[in-house]
C-alpha cells in the first residue's frame, strides 16, 4: 500500500517535472527566435543604413562632379562667347561691308580690267564732297511694256542733258490676262540717255539708284514706282569734281 503511494507521487512529480521541463524549453526557443530576430532585424537595420549611406555618398559624389562639369562648361561657353566676339569683330574690321565693300568689289573690277593702281588711287583722292546741289525735282513717266501700244514716257532733268525712260513687265489680273499697266513688283529696265545719245541701263527691282558725270556736273537719280502706269524719279545735281 505505501509503495503504490509512492509510485504515483513519483509519476506525478516525474510528468511535472516534464512540464517544467517542456515550458522552460519552448520559453527558451521563444527567446532564442526572439533574439536571433531582434539581431536580424538589427543586422538589416545597420546594413540598409551603411546601403544608404554608401548611395547618399555616391549621390554627393555624382552631384559634386556634375557641378564641376556644369562649371567648366559654362566657362568654355563664356571662352567660347569671347572668341567669337573677337572674330566677329575682327571679321567685321578686316572684311568690307556694306557700302565698302560695294567699293572694294569696284576697286577689284577696275584692276582686274587692267587700272593702274596709282589712275585709281588719283581717282580716289579727287573725289568731293558734294558741293552746290541743286534742289530735288520730282518728276513721272508712262513705263512702256509689251503690251501697252501708247507712246513712251519719258522726263528730262538738266535742260535736256539727261533723258530718262523705263520698260517693265505687264501686270497680270486675276484670271490671268496681262494689263497694259507694269508690275512694279518685277523686275525693270531704265534707259538713261546723254544729250550726246551715249546711253546707260540699269536693270532690276525698283527702287533703281544711279549718278552720272556729265560735264563739270553730277545727276543723281533715284527712280521708284509712283501711280499705276508710272515711275517716279527724284532728280538733281551737283558740282563735280
Amino acid at each position: 500500500m505505501n509503495f503504490g503511494m509512492y509510485d504515483s507521487g513519483r509519476r506525478y512529480r516525474r510528468q511535472q517535472a516534464a512540464r517544467r521541463n517542456k515550458f522552460i524549453l519552448v520559453v527558451i526557443l521563444i527567446m532564442t527566435v526572439a533574439g536571433l530576430s531582434y539581431w536580424w532585424g538589427a543586422e538589416h537595420v545597420l546594413s540598409s543604413e551603411a546601403a544608404y549611406k554608401q548611395q547618399y555618398e555616391t549621390i554627393k559624389s555624382e552631384r559634386t562632379s556634375m557641378e564641376n562639369t556644369i562649371t567648366a562648361l559654362r566657362a568654355e561657353v563664356a571662352s567660347t562667347n569671347t572668341r567669337y566676339k573677337q572674330l566677329d569683330d575682327k571679321f567685321n574690321l578686316e572684311v568690307p561691308q556694306g557700302d565698302f565693300k560695294r567699293l572694294a568689289d569696284l576697286v577689284k573690277k577696275q584692276l582686274d580690267a587692267g587700272i593702274k593702281v596709282e589712275r585709281l588711287a588719283l581717282a580716289i583722292e579727287s573725289a568731293r564732297p558734294p558741293r552746290n546741289c541743286s534742289d530735288p525735282v520730282v518728276k513721272r513717266f508712262v513705263v512702256r511694256t509689251p503690251v501697252y501700244s501708247g507712246p513712251q514716257g519719258a522726263v528730262l532733268f538738266g535742260n535736256g542733258v539727261v533723258t530718262i525712260a523705263g520698260e517693265g513687265q505687264p501686270s497680270v489680273n486675276a484670271t490671268g490676262q496681262k494689263e497694259a499697266w507694269y508690275d512694279p513688283g518685277k523686275a525693270v529696265k531704265i534707259i538713261f540717255t546723254e544729250i550726246g545719245g551715249k546711253q546707260t541701263f540699269k536693270q532690276g527691282l525698283l527702287p533703281i539708284q544711279n549718278s552720272m558725270v556729265i560735264g563739270n556736273k553730277e545727276y543723281r537719280f533715284t527712280i521708284a514706282a509712283g501711280e499705276r502706269s508710272f515711275m517716279s524719279v527724284t532728280g538733281d545735281s551737283c558740282d563735280y569734281p
